[in-house]
């Protein structure tokens, strides 16, 4: 796993003072976009690393090119607000997950529920993060 960039962590940083969790990524294979491009008139137009979805009538989305080209990110907050309710569905089936603890996520989802994840230990750090 790559160490954070001081770009990203800015952006978190500012995030975490405004209280603007919507700010931060969600990832996608930028498959997601196939399907807007067979609409009259969309097209996207991109520098290397940014891209930007064009539609007429609809809102502008901006989104980041990352892993050539294979995947996008953009903040939650635009995929709330530009991306129409009966689209959303199309956009989680192209989520990509970043690392994480699916028995954390599954314990945030439903408090009350068992969750047998092995035996409980103390942690210790792993020799290149100490």
């Amino acid at each position: 796993m790559q160490r954070s960039d001081p770009v990203f962590r800015r952006s978190l940083e500012g995030a975490l003072r405004a209280g603007q969790a919507g700010a931060l990524p969600l990832h996608f294979r930028a498959a997601v976009l196939h399907r807007y491009l067979q609409a009259p008139g969309a097209k996207i137009l991109r520098s290397d690393t940014v891209g930007r979805l064009l539609r007429p009538g609809r809102p502008i989305l901006d989104f980041g090119l990352v892993e050539d080209d294979r995947v996008i990110h953009l903040r939650f907050d635009d995929l709330v607000q530009l991306v129409a309710e009966d689209e959303r569905d199309h956009w989680l089936d192209h989520l990509l997950m970043p690392p994480l603890s699916r028995s954390l996520l599954e314990m945030q989802r439903n408090p009350s529920s068992c969750h047998d994840d092995g035996p409980i230990r103390e942690w210790r750090p792993p020799p290149e993060d100490e």
